[in-house]
């Protein structure tokens, strides 16, 4: 029994190392053979990461592998913002440019790094910290654009294309001219432009009434297909208490517009109707007043139009500046002669408009000065005074003399012009433009 028990005690050992020597052979011919065939086999473009079994993700995880490669660039961050006030392309840049690199960064043609301007918007586009691209819009039509790409910086300005095409625009006034132009699509600069049009004929401060209707056929501005904004009026249409008044461009010297009414006339007489936009009239034109400072009756030649200070002067006529001054009584006052006959003069200036001196020429409509209360004024107001042949005449009573008629010459091409130009006027207003082709031609009429 003894000898037996030996026996069966050693016979599973020696099971046991023969299961294990076949183990090793046999792991052994797959080591070489998946070894040969391996090596014949042509290798496969698979990331690892997609071939990695759960039990070894810890080891294919990219970034706990400084050697795993990726196919994906730094990620980039556009930041986008407006300049404040005081702030400078150093201060913008100073965080991703190197700042002896952007001292030495010479200015672009046309533009100067100084001329940015607080308010406008601007593109930082940055990777990993460092600067990729910056832009800044110096106009909807002009880009500065600072290059960082390739290590060493450079600036230029990028021009977009632009389009001008003819549209329709039209309107009812509710509370403002400037409302409703805004409403009819156009801004503040296009409701002047339209007010300039009948400017002699309609006071826009005083005589516009609700329910004044205007259509106007107008240039839009595009750049890369956006539109712009606004650019001159070609032709108005405009009704001011059941009366209508027509202008049609011509375009002078420089692209400025000059309006005639459908028989060739000047619409714009030698005179303005009034020389601001003005609150109020708180004094006229009388032979006795009882003065607010001095407490005497005494003429007032004039008529007091009240408005805040810095409100833009400007003269009713074209003529030479003779006097720019100051007295007690007028406070800052300049005078205007526009013929032998007319004189004009605009007392209680808060400041001169830049270059308005004695033999200054000014043209109608320019700016010559800025309401304020110098002199004997109790408020900022500006006093203005018209002269005919050295006597004072009322204001309010604007002789409004014409202009010269079109020539004889230019007229028969000026009326076909006319014919498109009301054709056009009497479209309704459109949502898809007219093409720039068809834009009347205006600019050979001078």
């Amino acid at each position: 029994m003894r000898q037996g028990s030996s026996r069966m005690f050693f016979k599973p050992k020696r099971g046991r190392i023969r299961l294990l020597a076949f183990l090793v052979l046999v792991a052994g011919g797959s080591a070489v053979y998946l070894a040969f065939f391996h090596n014949a086999a042509p290798k496969r473009s698979t990331p690892l990461i997609e071939a990695c079994p759960p039990w070894a993700e810890q080891y294919c995880d990219p970034s706990q592998n400084l050697f795993a490669r990726t196919e994906e660039d730094p990620s980039e961050e556009v930041l986008e913002g407006s300049i404040k006030p005081g702030q400078t392309l150093g201060g913008i840049l100073g965080d991703y440019v190197d700042a002896g690199a952007l001292a030495g960064l010479d200015n672009p043609d046309d533009f100067s790094f100084a001329s940015i301007q607080s308010g406008q918007p601007y593109r930082l586009t940055v990777r990993d910290k460092e600067l990729v691209t910056f832009e800044y819009d110096i106009s909807p039509t002009e880009t500065l654009v600072i290059d960082g790409e390739k290590g060493d910086l450079q600036a230029r300005v990028e021009t977009k294309q632009c389009e001008t095409r003819t549209g329709v625009m039209a309107g009812t006034v509710a509370s403002s001219l400037f409302k409703a132009v805004e409403e009819a699509g156009g801004d503040a600069q296009t409701a002047v432009a339209l007010a300039d049009v009948f400017a002699s004929d309609i006071d826009f401060c005083r005589d516009v009434q609700p329910g004044d209707t205007f259509r106007a056929v107008v240039e839009k501005r595009y750049a890369e297909g956006k539109l712009i904004g606004i650019g001159r009026v070609l032709a108005a249409r405009y009704v001011n208490e059941g009366k209508t008044y027509e202008g049609f461009a011509l375009l002078g010297r420089g692209g400025k517009p000059e309006y005639f009414d459908a028989d060739g006339r000047a619409l714009r007489k030698a005179f303005l109707r009034a020389p601001l936009s003005f609150l109020r009239i708180t004094s006229r034109f009388t032979s006795s007043r009882l003065h607010p400072i001095l407490k005497v009756r005494k003429p007032h030649y004039g008529v007091d139009y009240a408005a805040p200070t810095g409100t833009p002067v400007w003269s009713v006529g074209a003529g030479v500046v003779v006097e720019r001054g100051r007295n007690r009584a007028a406070g800052n006052y300049v005078t205007v002669r526009h013929s032998r006959t007319w004189v004009t003069r605009y007392n209680h200036f808060s400041r001169f408009a830049k270059g308005i001196r004695k033999g200054s020429k000014v043209a109608q409509g320019q700016v010559i000065g800025y309401v304020g209360q110098t002199g004997f004024a109790t408020g900022p107001h500006l006093d203005f005074r018209i002269y005919k042949n050295g006597k004072p005449v009322n204001a309010l009573a604007n002789p409004k003399m014409q202009a010269d008629p079109l020539p004889a010459s230019k007229l028969a091409r000026f009326k076909r012009q006319v014919e498109k130009l009301e054709a056009l006027l009497d479209q309704a207003p459109q949502t898809k433009d007219l093409a720039a082709r068809d834009t009347p031609d205006t600019k050979g009429i001078q």
